[in-house]
Order: structure tokens, then C-alpha cells, then sequence
């Protein structure tokens, strides 16, 4: 008969052995280490599905072209025309601004420009001017007429006959190009070819801008 000191644990005993804990808690530190270790290579600011970071906006949908400015540029101080004559993009200083470079000749541009209309008539204000820039010879002429014939009753009239702006402005030969800027003159980003305007994803980018938001494409 042998001795009980010598018998072999059975059952669920043995699990129960200090060997077999060591073992087990071992384990289980190696994956909590394992999980520190990938957390500490995700960024910060990386987005988890489904959410937008705080403090910033990430376009899409309609606004999906939108390209944010990296880095941000300042506003060019180059003058154009005006309803009260010769302005530039420093009397709109404390306000966001979406700059719109079209043409009477450019079928996108007057494909959108009732969407910027509409977007000026609901958000236009102190926080936030769309300026519309008419950009080739003749423009307030041709602009004007443009504007009678389509309703376009919100925008004022803004125009850039000899292009002075549009090739200080720099980044694209093609029209339309929209480049918004923040209320202290820096370009939040740009978008080449039309786009609607008057859309939710416009709107919740101009809201983010003026809320001062970080832009994220």
C-alpha cells in the first residue's frame, strides 16, 4: 500500500498545484504585455471604427475630394472686385471663408452655383461668407447677367476680370475650385471640380471650421 504522501494528484487537483498556477498567471501577463505593447503602436489620434476623433472632422460623401492644407497657407492679400469696389480676403478676417473661383464659361461652375447660393442663404452670416469669384474678362457682366437669369440672390457679386487673385491663389488651373479659410486667414483646405454645396457633408465641414475643428481627409 502506498504511502499518501507519495500518490500523485488526480482530477481536478491537479490543477490546483502551484506549478500549474505559475504557469497560468505567466500566460496571462504575457498577453496583457502583448496588448500594452500593440496599443502603444496605434497612434493616439487613430480613429476607432465607426467614430470621428474629438476635435477634428473627417470629410466624406460629398465633401470626399475636399484636400485639407498641409501645411496651412495663408490667405493671399492680392485685391479683387467687389460689390463696394476693391477688396481682398483681409476685410473677412474673423470669419470663415469659402472662396469660389467660376466662370460663365464652366459648366460644373454653373452646375454649383445654385448650391452655394443655397449654402449662403442657411449659413451665411457672422461666422461664415461664401465669396463667389468671377474669374475671366468681362466677368461682372457676364456674371451679373448669370445671376438674373438663375436666381442666384444670396451670393454678392465678386469678380477677378484680369485673374490676379486666381494665379496668386495658386494650386489649380481647373474650374470651379473652392478653398475655405479660417477666421484668421489660413486655407483649411481646397476642392477642385464642382460639388453640392448645399449638401449635409458641406455643412458639417463649414461647421467644423467654424467651430475650429481640425480638418482630417
Amino acid at each position: 500500500m502506498l504511502d499518501s504522501e507519495n500518490k500523485q494528484p488526480s482530477g481536478f487537483s491537479k490543477y490546483l498545484q502551484p506549478r500549474f498556477l505559475l504557469l497560468v498567471w505567466m500566460g496571462l501577463g504575457a498577453i496583457f504585455l502583448a496588448f500594452i505593447s500593440i496599443s502603444a503602436m496605434i497612434p493616439s489620434d487613430a480613429p476607432r471604427p465607426g467614430t470621428v476623433p474629438v476635435g477634428s472632422h473627417r470629410v466624406g460623401g460629398e465633401m470626399a475630394d475636399f484636400t485639407p492644407a498641409f501645411p496651412p497657407r495663408r490667405a493671399p492679400q492680392v485685391a479683387f472686385t467687389g460689390p463696394g469696389g476693391q477688396v481682398s480676403l483681409a476685410d473677412f478676417r474673423g470669419q470663415v471663408v469659402l472662396v469660389n473661383l467660376w466662370a460663365t464659361w464652366c459648366a460644373p461652375c454653373l452646375e454649383e452655383m445654385p448650391s452655394l447660393n443655397a449654402l449662403q442663404k442657411k449659413m451665411g452670416g457672422d461666422d461664415f461668407q461664401v465669396v463667389a469669384i468671377a474669374a475671366e474678362p468681362r466677368a461682372e457682366e457676364k456674371a451679373l447677367r448669370f445671376f438674373d437669369e438663375h436666381g442666384i440672390d444670396t451670393l454678392d457679386l465678386y469678380s477677378d476680370p484680369l485673374l490676379s487673385f486666381a494665379t496668386t491663389m495658386g494650386g489649380s488651373t481647373a474650374l470651379p475650385v473652392s478653398v475655405l479659410y479660417d477666421a484668421k486667414g489660413n486655407e483649411i483646405g481646397r476642392l477642385v471640380g464642382g460639388a453640392d454645396w448645399a449638401s449635409d457633408d458641406a455643412v458639417n465641414l463649414i461647421n467644423a471650421a467654424i467651430a475650429g475643428r481640425e480638418i482630417k481627409g
